[in-house]
């Protein structure tokens, strides 16, 4: 490991971990996404993770809450799901348009079942998804003559990923986990989520 790599395991990593939880579907038990407190008794997720209007949290500390979705976008792959009383404490967002290709970043959440797992890897963009991406390509859509930006960056992610968050080397959430495409991570910019956020006050 390198040591640019090991200040993940520090404090920007442990900040993040303590905010990310488990989103569980009722209809779909089996199968769980992440997802992230943004304040408010609101946790951000992904559409594709809740089908549903109630859910399942599930904190750091394996406390279980019904939550209920109380705001979906299908266009960016976003939903904010409401559950009082979980005390989990809100991310700090950052702007991924401020950062250069190559900045470290790191992902959280719990691919294949690992509970909290950090994933390390290389920002490369904010940009539009080309054409030719397979699943990717099916989630853009168009907003007037451009494509919906996405954060890119060469992190592995993996089912139960979804949803978490993909945070700068400060701890600062850029975007929230969405897809892989040609094996790099997709994800949500935060500017979007806070847009959804604000709508519902």
């Amino acid at each position: 490991m390198t040591a640019a790599a090991a200040v993940f395991l520090g404090d920007p990593a442990a900040r993040v971990r303590e905010s990310v939880v488990a989103i569980v579907d009722r209809s779909r038990p089996s199968g769980h996404g992440a997802g992230f407190a943004a304040g408010n008794d609101l946790f951000v997720t992904s559409a594709h993770v809740v089908s549903e209007r109630r859910a399942i949290v599930i904190t750091p500390a394996g406390r279980a809450f019904e939550g209920t979705v109380v705001a979906r976008d299908a266009e960016r792959d976003l939903a904010v799901v409401r559950a009082p009383g979980t005390g989990v404490p809100a991310v700090t967002t950052g702007d991924p348009y401020s950062l250069r290709a190559g900045s470290l970043v790191f992902a959280v959440g719990h691919p294949l079942g690992v509970k909290d797992a950090v994933s390390v890897g290389v920002f490369q963009a904010v940009r539009p998804v080309p054409q030719g991406y397979g699943l990717a390509e099916q989630r853009s859509v168009r907003r007037g003559s451009a494509f919906i930006p996405w954060v890119q960056a060469d992190v592995r992610l993996g089912p139960g990923n979804s949803g978490g968050p993909i945070a700068d080397s400060e701890g600062k959430v850029i975007g929230v986990a969405t897809m892989i495409a040609s094996g790099l991570a997709l994800a949500v910019p935060a500017p979007d989520v806070e847009r959804l956020l604000e709508r519902l006050g």
